[in-house]
């Protein structure tokens, strides 16, 4: 099955008017493979059943570099693990194609169809979007429920670009939405105006202008502002910050589908739902409330897959749900440990320091608990995407389900040109694999290494020990020395910034091993694991290091030196722990970019020069419908597709 050596072997369809087939493309990797050229290959599964002797086509997207163009397979003995799926790079051909699908669009090259789907040529009036004040003016309650009106479209006007594609399912509570908006678009206006506050505080308490207590293991009075108003005042901020009058004509323009989208209209809805790709492709973001049922939604799986297709794949932001509800529920416990510590020293005249160890505890418990069944979340995030199909998707009104498939259809067909999809069967297949192969990526990468992101860790910590510090300065009043004041700040400083982040990472890391364990055996693991892996270290840098340092300091100044020193690790520690997986992110999508680019048209000449060597090839084009197979991951080989 090999036909006769030339200088240069011709590329199915390039000017031959025929289209290339599985067997050809099979062709282009078994001859590329014989010459030693290295095509980048990404390992994918196939989820299909059949026999080894009868393979069935596996479709790839077909990504362009000038003019060249190559499709391809093969066969592996056996199915990689959920981890190595979403962990092959991916992301360079990604924007590469985002690339491409936005230059067709403004070219207007594109099939009738798509771009219909895509545009808003000839109804502009269809772009429109709301301000994110308006999205969570009182908790978010235009999430209670999906019922829109005239009213709620009014909520949204005419745009040129969307800020943000808010992708949700309406099942969700709204609560949990109006916790993962805040936190996303609120953070960094709360963190700024908190800082400017926290000064200001800081100084009206040293100059003794606040209430002071005294504090009978201290020499010096303490303020009671700090602990009392620090953590309420950043919640306020992050909860109502859009509605300020000098905030809510700033927000983002954001879509949402209650909003944007007319509920009464039907032609106005049809429109605009025909044009949902449209809205994505407009979107420089994409914001996902995940959840466990996110991904089982047919419209929200569109959504997502149709922005990968249309954008990059960093322009896209995963929330868990159970971040921003811990993040909040962290805050309240270091809250309530401050306040019953004032209470303490106002009126019990103690130190607070033995409520330290109860809330402590309680604290470990609510965190193991909730890092345990986030490692089983994001276990299952990778199986259900491995397994995806978009005929098991459920769909609330079954009318819509031949609207999205047309639709998912006429993308696919666009995105693979090189491919003959004339059957929507195949093209939603093709679709399928597009899940499997560029969501567990997508999902990973924007998900990160860590069950937070470090901003929002230091906030909880800082939350913590901060108003603490605030506190302190009152005592400047009472004569207390600049030098025990710098010590104060090198003690909480680390512990906020560094150790606490640290001793959290450390827990996610212990809770996500072992998930086969279950009741006794589990409990014993979790109970052992964080006394030996995370409260040991943690007490013996934070407990006998940095308090033997800063005992040191008060009248050593080698001891303050080294503490000074100290921090500074630990400080650099945190940074360099929390910053790696981004930066391991952004260098591997750089190199792919910079592999798809520059390296594109060498590889495909170098396979289009190469030997025909068929091989197992030569039985793809007699392979069975894959629509007619079940879906029987047990026994079968997976395959992986070229990206060029």
């Amino acid at each position: 099955a090999r036909p006769t050596q030339s200088p240069v072997a011709p590329r199915p369809g390039d000017g031959d008017g025929t289209t290339p087939t599985w067997e050809a493309s099979a062709q282009c990797i078994g001859r590329a493979a014989r010459d030693g050229a290295r095509p980048p290959l990404k390992l994918r599964p196939s989820g299909r059943n059949s026999s080894a002797s009868t393979p069935p086509p596996e479709m790839s997207r077909s990504e362009s570099s000038g003019s060249t163009s190559a499709l391809g397979m093969s066969w592996l003995a056996r199915p990689p693990s959920v981890a190595s799926t979403a962990s092959s790079s991916t992301i360079g051909s990604r924007k590469l194609l985002g690339q491409l699908a936005r230059r067709k669009t403004q070219h207007s090259d594109l099939d009738s169809q798509v771009l219909e789907l895509v545009t808003f040529t000839g109804c502009e009036h269809l772009k429109r979007a709301s301000r994110l004040s308006q999205v969570l003016r009182r908790h978010a309650n235009i999430f209670k429920d999906s019922t829109g009106s005239a009213a709620t479209y009014e909520l949204s006007v005419p745009v040129e670009t969307i800020d943000a594609f808010i992708s949700h399912n309406w099942s969700v509570p709204r609560h949990y939405k109006f916790l993962t908006l805040v936190c996303y678009f609120n953070f960094d206006q709360a963190v700024i105006v908190m800082a400017v506050l926290t000064v200001v505080l800081g100084i009206v308490t040293a100059v003794g202008w606040l209430p002071e207590v005294p504090n009978k293991s201290y020499p010096y009075d303490w303020g009671v502002c700090g602990r009392a108003l620090w953590t309420p005042v950043f919640v306020v901020l992050l909860f109502y910050g859009r509605e300020l009058p000098f905030a809510a004509c700033s927000g983002p323009a954001v879509f949402l589908d209650k909003t944007c989208i007319h509920q009464e209209d039907k032609d106005i809805m049809r429109q605009s739902i025909e044009r949902l790709g449209a809205f994505l492709s407009h979107s420089d973001r994409m914001l996902i409330v995940y959840t466990d049922v996110y991904l089982q939604k047919l419209w929200t799986v569109y959504e997502v897959a149709a922005f990968l297709s249309l954008q990059a794949t960093d322009r896209m932001t995963v929330i868990p749900v159970i971040c921003p509800a811990v993040f909040f529920m962290a805050l309240l416990v270091g809250w309530v440990r401050n306040v019953l510590t004032l209470v303490l020293n106002v009126f019990l005249g103690g130190s607070g320091e033995i409520l330290l160890p109860v809330f402590t505890t309680i604290s470990s418990c609510f965190l193991l608990r909730s890092l345990r069944r986030w490692a089983r979340d994001r276990e299952a995030i990778g199986a259900r995407l491995q397994n995806f199909s978009v005929r098991r998707c459920i769909c609330a009104c079954e009318e819509d389900r031949p609207v999205v498939y047309r639709n998912i259809a006429a993308l696919m067909r666009e995105t693979l040109p090189d491919v003959d999809l004339t059957d929507d069967d195949e093209a939603l297949e093709a679709f399928d694999i597009l899940v499997r192969t560029d969501l567990p990526l997508a999902f990973s990468s924007s998900l990160g290494k860590t069950f937070m992101p470090y901003k929002y860790v230091a906030a909880v910590f800082a939350s913590w020990d901060l108003p603490n510090m605030i506190d302190l300065l009152a005592g400047m009043t009472g004569g207390m020395p600049i030098r025990d004041t710098a010590r104060w700040a090198l003690w909480y400083l680390p512990l906020a910034l560094s150790i606490y982040p640290l001793a959290l990472i450390s827990t996610e890391r212990m809770t996500s091993c072992f998930l086969h364990l279950r009741g006794w055996r589990e409990l014993v693991w979790l109970l052992v694991g964080f006394l030996l892996l995370v409260a040991l270290p943690t007490f013996l840098v934070g407990v006998v290091l940095l308090a033997t340092l800063w005992s040191m300091a008060l009248e050593s100044d080698i001891g303050m030196l080294l503490l000074v020193v100290i921090d500074i690790l630990l400080l650099l520690a945190a940074f360099f722990v929390f910053a790696e997986p981004c930066r391991r992110r952004r260098r591997s999508a750089d190199a792919d970019v910079a592999a798809d680019i520059g390296d594109g048209a060498a590889r495909a000449e170098a396979m289009a020069e190469a030997e025909v060597d068929v091989g197992a090839g030569a039985q793809l084009g007699n392979a069975r419908d894959p629509s007619t197979e079940p879906l029987d991951r047990s026994t079968q080989p997976c395959t992986f597709t070229a990206h060029v």
